[in-house]
C-alpha cells in the first residue's frame, strides 16, 4: 500500500473536555454536500454512476461503524517550540469543514460494509531547509465490515472489524511533505485546481494561486519548486501570513486497488471507491473557500 505513516513524536489524543477547558469546540460552518459539483475529468464513470444517481442506496452489508468527529492528535515536537494552542484551534476548524463536506456525500452517508475512522493530525513538518512549519493532516480511513468475521465487533449499534487493512482519504492543508518527498505528477488543470497523481492514486490540488503548468512543455511538471514555495507557506494557521491556503487531497489504498479505479473496474462498494466517490463529488474550490472563511 502507498500510504504514508505519521512521523514520530509525542502524540497527544486530545480529550472532548480538555478541548472543552481550552476553548476549542467552536463549530466550523456547516458545509452543504457538494454532489457532482462541477465533475473532475478523471472520475470513473461506473463509480460515478452508482453514487451520483437520486437518493442512490447505502450498499450491502452490516452497518458500519462512523467518526462522529474526528479524534485531534496533536504531535508537539520534543526540543522545538509548542505549537500555541491557537494555531491547533484554527487548523481543527479549518480540517473540520473537510470533514462535514465528506460526510455529506451519498457514498460516505448511512455507510454499509464500510466503516470509516477520522482523524486530524497536527505537527511540526520537518523541511529539507530547516524552516519551522506545522501542518495539518486530516484523513478518513475505510475498512471492510466482513460480517461472521470473529474480528468484527459492534460500536454504537454500528459494526467495525478492525483488523483489516484500509483504504485512506487524505486531505493537507499545506502538502509541502507529499511535494517534496513523494514522486507527485500533474495531469491537468480543470477550473482552478491541479489534477495530480502519485502511481495510480488521484489526487487534486487546490489554492488561491497554482503553481505553473504546461502540458506542452519540454520538461515534465515537477512537485519540488512547489515545495520550496509551501514550507514558507503559514496562510493556514497564521491569520493574515503571507500564502496561498494550499490544499492537497490524496487518496491511496493497495496498489491493485489504485489501478482498478482508475481503468474503473474497482466495485463501487468497496471502502476505496466509497472515498472516491466521495472525493470527486465534493468541490474543494468551495471547501477551500470555505476554511479561508474560518477565523
Amino acid at each position: 500500500m502507498s500510504i504514508d505513516k505519521p512521523k514520530k513524536a509525542r502524540a497527544m489524543k486530545i480529550p472532548f473536555l480538555k478541548l472543552a477547558l481550552l476553548g476549542l469546540l467552536a463549530v466550523a460552518p456547516a458545509v452543504p454536500a457538494a454532489h457532482a459539483a462541477a465533475g473532475d475529468s478523471r472520475a470513473p464513470k461506473k463509480l460515478m454512476e452508482r453514487w451520483v444517481a437520486e437518493a442512490p442506496g447505502p450498499g450491502a452489508g452490516l452497518p458500519g461503524w462512523y467518526s462522529k468527529a474526528p479524534d485531534v492528535h496533536v504531535h508537539q515536537p520534543r526540543n522545538l517550540a509548542k505549537i500555541p494552542v491557537a494555531e491547533i484551534d484554527l487548523l481543527r476548524r479549518r480540517a473540520m469543514v473537510a470533514f462535514d463536506a465528506l460526510m455529506q456525500q451519498p457514498s460516505l452517508r448511512d455507510v454499509r460494509g464500510t466503516s470509516l475512522h477520522a482523524d486530524i493530525n497536527i505537527s511540526v513538518v520537518p523541511t529539507l531547509d530547516g524552516v519551522r512549519l506545522v501542518g495539518a493532516t486530516f484523513t478518513i480511513r475505510a475498512k471492510s465490515v466482513i460480517e461472521g468475521n470473529t474480528d468484527t465487533i459492534q460500536r454504537d449499534g454500528r459494526f467495525l472489524t478492525p483488523s483489516e487493512e484500509g483504504a485512506v482519504l487524505s486531505v493537507f492543508l499545506n502538502p509541502y511533505d507529499m511535494m517534496a518527498r513523494r514522486q507527485v505528477q500533474a495531469e491537468g488543470v480543470e477550473r482552478k485546481s491541479l489534477q495530480v497523481r502519485t502511481g495510480s492514486a488521484f489526487g487534486l490540488y487546490v489554492a488561491d494561486t497554482l503553481p505553473d503548468y504546461d502540458p506542452d512543455a519540454e520538461y515534465a511538471w515537477g512537485p519540488r519548486p512547489l515545495a520550496l514555495q509551501l514550507q514558507h507557506d503559514r496562510s493556514w494557521y497564521q491569520p493574515g501570513a503571507a500564502g496561498v491556503h494550499p490544499l492537497l487531497v490524496h487518496l491511496s489504498s493497495y496498489s491493485h486497488e489504485n489501478d482498478d479505479l482508475r481503468s474503473d473496474r474497482l466495485n463501487p462498494e468497496r471502502p476505496a471507491a466509497r472515498l472516491a466517490a466521495a472525493m470527486f463529488m465534493t468541490d474543494w474550490e468551495e471547501v477551500q473557500r470555505r476554511m479561508r472563511e474560518v477565523r
